[in-house]
């Protein structure tokens, strides 16, 4: 009896990506990307607060009784600005070019999940929809991405998209 060459160890087969090499965005990257991401988005916040308080400054500021018509328009632009920054920051990112500048730096990018395609403008709006719901339930919407095969957390699931690693 002949004895058989041992056999080589093979590295176990890697799911299969939404295309031919093309991967799925991991947790890890998309993590970071979205850190970075809110980084930038209270930077934008403290700017807007810096240019609010000379704004308040320039006008007399506030006022022991309260504020003045001045000051009270500064506070109002500071608000809406703030507003727009917290709610058009990720749609318009993934709707003009399919990443935020950390998911670029990251390497990943949002894609229809039906086939590759760059995402709508409303899908964006409902993507950031679905962050608010993924977020709701003790983050449980975002921890789905550890579970689920195609890497898809609940706001993915919600837009009909997918994180995909870029080449």
């Amino acid at each position: 009896m002949s004895a058989s060459p041992p056999p080589s160890w093979q590295p176990p087969e890697r799911p299969p990506g939404p295309a031919p090499g093309v991967e799925f965005g991991e947790f890890g990257p998309r993590l970071v990307a979205y850190l970075v991401d809110m980084l930038i988005v209270v930077g934008l916040w403290i700017v807007i607060a810096i240019v609010w308080a000379i704004a308040a400054v320039g006008t007399g500021g506030l006022r022991s009784r309260g504020m003045d018509a001045g000051a009270a328009a500064a506070l109002t632009a500071f608000a809406g600005a703030a507003t727009i920054v917290s709610l058009a920051y990720f749609p318009w990112f993934w709707a003009r070019s399919g990443a935020t500048p950390g998911m670029r730096m990251m390497g990943l990018r949002v894609v229809r999940d039906l086939d590759g395609g760059p995402i709508s403008a409303g899908q964006a709006l409902l993507r950031l929809v679905g962050y608010w719901i993924s977020g709701l339930v003790l983050y449980l919407g975002y921890v789905w991405i550890l579970f689920d095969k195609r890497r898809r957390g609940w706001h993915d699931l919600i837009a009909g998209t997918v994180v995909i690693k870029t080449p």
